[in-house]
């Protein structure tokens, strides 16, 4: 058997660690052979040796100077490792070899984005679409772009042809059931308002239910199971269910995450009012490490789970919290779970914290806990959703390329009232961020301690 025929099923069952060795192997013996030192270089950046994935990259495009496709590959990893300057550079040579190339404008797009260039962005994705209208992935990116800059209802629209893209994790159900098309009457049926992608957008995107039982339906909502306590709370649902579990009697399903592009949502619609509702009484481990006892209690959120795709831009660094874990006066409190609290910060830092993500079993525990606290500072995680579902006063530290629902140039959210937004100003400079979210805490801190004067 061949080097790569070893390679095949492994990159197909996505074991790049042992892919990497046959790899480099193969390299050695045809180093011209530029898909083999292609499949390389994606192979180190999906185990994340990001350097040896650019020293890859870099050497396509050496020894093949003239083919666009090496240089927009590297103008991927150089993005994607925030070297923004770089990356537009290598795209511009790829478009000056290949100016119709549709791969090459939709990087020229999402480097724009990152950027802060939102208007070439769009022009980049409107020309690609010109010569590929009916490609899934560059029409729901620009449906995002859309929503991102306050174009919607059309963005939403564009955001439904992620149902069509091949490898889109959706964690979708198969369903016997017709889909709700936004128009046929609910009155008296049964609708399963279903889950796709992550946590937080489940968390969101159980609002709807208040607008599916407006119009006359039963919700049952399916989830992950952490969530099905939670989401049984939420304002017009009937039942929560975890994903898998026997199918009950309905009349019609629809996706969480269909729901803005079904009711033609406009950023005034929204209602930021709390919906979700931790129920029963606090969990006594909880209760005991965040007492009532007059000292503030700030919530920390500051890593995001490491899968997924864009975490190294939303996620912060443990070493750029020594600050702010300095301000005296308050008790901090991580809210960290996947990755840990030891995971993530550093451990002289870690006597400064409250480890508190151990004690939350499920997210009903969660937002018991972040109920106790006076000030809940999160990146853009579950824990940002959930906070801002139950109404807890919430900071939410956003890269300067921010996912699509936090529009841009607002610091406040229509989602969710009780949610605050601090916006980087330069991708991956997290210093002013600090600095604001620092100030916040600071002021929290003196006013506890002029009321214990008094």
């Amino acid at each position: 058997m061949s080097l790569l025929e070893q390679v095949r099923p492994l990159r197909d069952a996505q074991r790049f660690a042992e892919a990497v060795p046959l790899l480099e192997e193969a390299v050695a013996l045809a180093p011209e052979h530029h898909d083999i030192r292609l499949m390389l270089a994606n192979a180190y950046m999906k185990c994340g040796a990001m350097r040896e994935a650019l020293g890859e990259f870099n050497d396509l495009t050496r020894r093949f100077p003239d083919r666009g496709d090496a240089w927009n590959n590297l103008a991927g990893v150089l993005s994607t490792l925030g070297l923004l300057p770089q990356a537009l550079r290598a795209v511009d040579r790829a478009l000056t070899l290949a100016p119709h190339e549709p791969k090459a404008l939709q990087n020229l797009a999402e480097i724009s984005k990152a950027m802060g260039d939102w208007a070439g962005a769009r022009r980049a994705y409107e020309l690609a679409l010109a010569l590929v209208p009916d490609d899934p992935r560059l029409r729901m990116q620009y449906g995002m772009t859309l929503i991102t800059t306050g174009v919607w209802p059309e963005g939403w629209r564009e955001w439904e042809w992620r149902l069509a893209v091949a490898d889109m994790p959706l964690n979708a159900e198969t369903f016997d059931s017709p889909r709700w098309d936004g128009a046929t009457p609910l009155d008296g049926r049964t609708v399963l308002l279903t889950h796709e992608q992550g946590l937080g957008d489940a968390i969101m995107c159980a609002r709807f239910a208040r607008d599916l039982t407006a119009r006359g339906a039963r919700v049952i909502v399916r989830c992950p199971r952490p969530l099905v306590p939670l989401l049984a709370t939420a304002d017009g649902v009937a039942e929560a269910q975890p994903l898998h579990a026997p199918m009950p009697a309905h009349d019609c399903h629809v996706a969480g995450m269909s729901m803005p592009a079904l009711l033609g949502l406009r950023p005034e619609q929204l209602d930021g009012r709390p919906y979700l509702h931790a129920t029963g009484s606090c969990p006594a481990p909880i209760a005991a490490a965040l007492p009532r006892d007059g000292v503030p209690t700030i919530a920390l959120a500051w890593a995001g789970n490491r899968l997924h795709v864009h975490d190294r831009r939303r996620s912060i660094p443990g070493e750029l919290l020594a600050p702010l874990l300095a301000v005296e006066g308050v008790r901090f409190a991580s809210m960290q779970k996947y990755p840990s609290t030891a995971e993530t910060l550093p451990p002289a830092l870690r006597e400064r914290v409250v480890d508190i993500g151990p004690l939350c079993d499920d997210f009903v525990a969660s937002a018991h806990a972040l109920g106790r606290v006076d000030l809940v500072v999160t990146v853009d995680s579950a824990v940002a959703h959930l906070a801002g579902a139950i109404g807890a006063p919430t900071l939410c530290c956003l890269p300067a390329f921010p996912d699509y629902r936090w529009l841009l140039d607002r610091g406040d959210t229509p989602w969710y009232d009780s949610v605050a937004l601090v916006r980087q100003t330069v991708l991956h400079d997290w210093g002013p961020v600090l600095a604001r979210v620092e100030g916040a805490v600071r002021a929290i801190a003196a006013a506890a301690s002029t009321r214990a004067v008094a």
